[in-house]
Parts: C-alpha cells; sequence; structure tokens
C-alpha cells in the first residue's frame, strides 16, 4: 500500500519558480511529491504550522577527506595546506589509518545532512582506493555524493590512462586539481571515451595559476579547461570577462566556494560578472578543513560580496542566490530530475523552517531571511523523501 504524506500549515517555496506558497499542502506519495495545493485524501496530516519548507541544498564542490583537519592551515597559504604531495592536508591524511579516515568522512557526510544539504560534489583524492573508502563512509546514509575521482599526477602519461579507467569504472567523473595537473591530449581522450560522466577541475583559483597560464599559453585557464571538454570549472577567481563568456557559451556550469577563497586569501571572483553574462553558477563550502559544511552562511556571505565589491545593494537578488544554492547545483550534478526544488515529481526533500524563532521572527522578506538570517539553529526538522530525518 502506498505511504501518502500531506504536509499542511507551513510556507512553500514551490516549484522551479520558487513561489511562496500560503495555505498549501505538500502532498506526497510513496516519498514523491504529487502536488502542492489542497490536502489528498486518504493521507496523514503532518502539522507544520510557523514552518516555512525549502530545498534542501546541493553542495556543488567539496572536499570530504579532510574533514578530521578543520582549522590545520589556517593563516597559510593554498599552496602549503593542499598542494600534493606535501601540503599539511596530505601530510594529514598520510598518518590516518584507513578505519580513522572513513569515520572521519563518515562525520563530515552526517554533519551535512544535519545542515540540510541532500547532495555534494566531493573532489576525491587518493586514486581508487579513495573512491571506495567514501563509498564505505557513505553506507547506509542518504547524502547523494557525486564522487569525482583524481588519478596520481607522479604516474607515467600510458599509466594515467589506465589509472583514469580504474577510476571511472566506480566514480562519478574526475575532479581535476588543476588544469596543469594533466596533459591537455589525455584529457580530450578520457572525455571523448568516458562522456557520460562528470568532468570538473579547479581554475584560476589564486592570481598566480592564471598569470602563469596566461603567460605560458596565451590563456586563462578556463579556455584550457573549455578546450578538453569540462563539465563544471570551480572557483574562477581570477576568470577575465572575456573568458566568463566563453564558459556561458560553452553551457558550462561554475562553482564558486567565497568563504573558502577568502581565508586563503585567494581573492574573490567578480559574480556580479557572472551574473551579467548570464553564467549559471552555484555554490560549494570546499574543504571542510578550512570551511564548515554550511550552506546558509556561503549564502550569506556570498550575497554581500557581491553587493559590497560592486557598490550597489541592488547587484544581485535574494532568489537567485537561493537559486545557486539549491536548484542550479542540483542541475550542475544532473540530480535535478530528484533535487533541487519542490516540483512535483521529486522526492520529497525539504528544511523545515521555524519562522516564530528568535532569528526569523519578524522577517518581512522571507526570501532574503533564507539567504541573509536563517541559520542551522533555525531548522525545526529535516525530511528526506517523505521521511523525517531530524
Amino acid at each position: 500500500m502506498s505511504q501518502r504524506l500531506c504536509f499542511s500549515g507551513a510556507a512553500i517555496v514551490a516549484g522551479d519558480q520558487f513561489d511562496l506558497m500560503d495555505g498549501m499542502s505538500l502532498n506526497v506519495i510513496d516519498g514523491r511529491i504529487v502536488s502542492i495545493g489542497d490536502p489528498i485524501p486518504d493521507a496523514e496530516k503532518i502539522n507544520l504550522e510557523f514552518g516555512l519548507l525549502i530545498p534542501m541544498f546541493i553542495n556543488a564542490h567539496c572536499h570530504l577527506g579532510d574533514t578530521g583537519a578543520k582549522e590545520l592551515g589556517i593563516g597559510i597559504p593554498m599552496e602549503q595546506v593542499v598542494s600534493p604531495p606535501d601540503g599539511l592536508k596530505h601530510q594529514f591524511l598520510s598518518q590516518l589509518t584507513r578505519e580513522e579516515h572513513v569515520e572521519q568522512m563518515r562525520h563530515g557526510i552526517t554533519e551535512m545532512l544535519s545542515n540540510g544539504i541532500i547532495a555534494c560534489a566531493d573532489f576525491r583524492e587518493q586514486g581508487l582506493d579513495g573512491v571506495f573508502r567514501l563509498k564505505e563512509a557513505l553506507k547506509g546514509l542518504p547524502l547523494r555524493v557525486k564522487i569525482l575521482g583524481r588519478m596520481n599526477e607522479t604516474l607515467a602519461l600510458n599509466e594515467l590512462m589506465d589509472d583514469a579507467k580504474s577510476l571511472l569504472e566506480y566514480a562519478d567523473g574526475l575532479g581535476i586539481r588543476d588544469v596543469a595537473s594533466y596533459p591537455s591530449h589525455l584529457m580530450q581522450k578520457l572525455r571523448k571515451e568516458f562522456n557520460e560522466k562528470i568532468f570538473a577541475v579547479h581554475a584560476a583559483e589564486n592570481s598566480n595559476t592564471e598569470k602563469n597560464s596566461i603567460k605560458n599559453f596565451g590563456c586563462g585557464q578556463a579556455k584550457r579547461a573549455l578546450e578538453w571538454g569540462a563539465d563544471i570549472l570551480v572557483h574562477l577567481t581570477h576568470t577575465s570577462a572575456e573568458e566568463l563568456e566563453e564558459i556561458k557559451s560553452a553551457n558550462v556550469y561554475a562553482v564558486s566556494c567565497p568563504r573558502s577563497n577568502s581565508i586563503l586569501g585567494d581573492g574573490q571572483p567578480d559574480l556580479k560578472k557572472w551574473l551579467d553574462v548570464g553564467l549559471t553558477f552555484t555554490l560549494g563550502t570546499d574543504n571542510l578543513m578550512i570551511s564548515s559544511p554550511d550552506i546558509f552562511r556561503e549564502m550569506d556571505f556570498t550575497s554581500r560580496i557581491i553587493r559590497g565589491m560592486n557598490q550597489d545593494p541592488g547587484a544581485v537578488d535574494s532568489m537567485s542566490i537561493l537559486k545557486s544554492a539549491t536548484l542550479n547545483g542540483a542541475q550542475a550534478l544532473k540530480l535535478d530530475a530528484d533535487l533541487g526544488s519542490l516540483a512535483i515529481g521529486k522526492l520529497a526533500n525539504f528544511i523545515v523552517l521555524k519562522t516564530n524563532s528568535q532569528n526569523l521572527r519578524y522577517s518581512k522578506d522571507r526570501i532574503s531571511a533564507i539567504v541573509h538570517r536563517a541559520d542551522v539553529h533555525d531548522i525545526t526538522s529535516i525530511y528526506i523523501e517523505g521521511e523525517k530525518f531530524k
């Protein structure tokens, strides 16, 4: 017999347009949304009075592997923190047993879920074993992870191809550390052979890598990644307006991680330019060792830096920021058939915010309140496929 649920009494951020609907019921059968409106018959009624239902978040870029190294390396340049083989992160990981590492990643996964994140893209270091470790950490937990593996950069060219093929048998794609990590012709060949996989890459993260790319190749890192067919470009902190246009023309997704860029001293992308060229961007929290997996904080910080950098309080609207943390990320990770919005046919995965909490009471703009004021303490409950998770 099908499970029929009727969630009522709350306001709903509904559909792919994120319309605010009051006085309606979110109706769910067997974990999927069937309608938003009048209650369906013969359903179990769940009263969420004073609630605000929003889609669960998508973390479009993270590194779960360094969960156990929180705050390690703060105040130190990026290269010394995360670059292999001798960065602080890699020194830390080399000292862990497999069991310790799996347990730490499992902690990161549960932290994400508790913060309202239902899916993420993980740049998975440590080769095939790293992929297996993350799969083990995920057992029994509902976080949807696109595992993007990484080949060993020290291998010879013929070994790299074999390494990549082994990875892509089990991973959802590749998460490349830097555009310069592997030969372009290798990436082009892999792209052609594994067209259904996701290829994501860090690009133009700091000014030195971008300057060197322009000096040595006559173009920025983003353009080089486009030439071998990347699907997702992460950071683009120093990408030119011209290359942003090319990213838009190629229908490639961009991921911004502003809190990470700031704490590592890499600067900030001019996200107003991203918006001006019509680039669809998403948000990620990056390394758990340097930023909490908290999309509320990421949205708030993003909105404020866009307005502040452009000295224009109207440089971005709150709805665009909310979509960058939900629907846009689901589309980038090819999960939007199930996730990213509270639309008919999608899974009933949602956060319930308590609108009469000390923090949210008296808010005059509910979308702005989600982006700029709400935090994890305002979450009264989380439902995954219609079942209460928290």
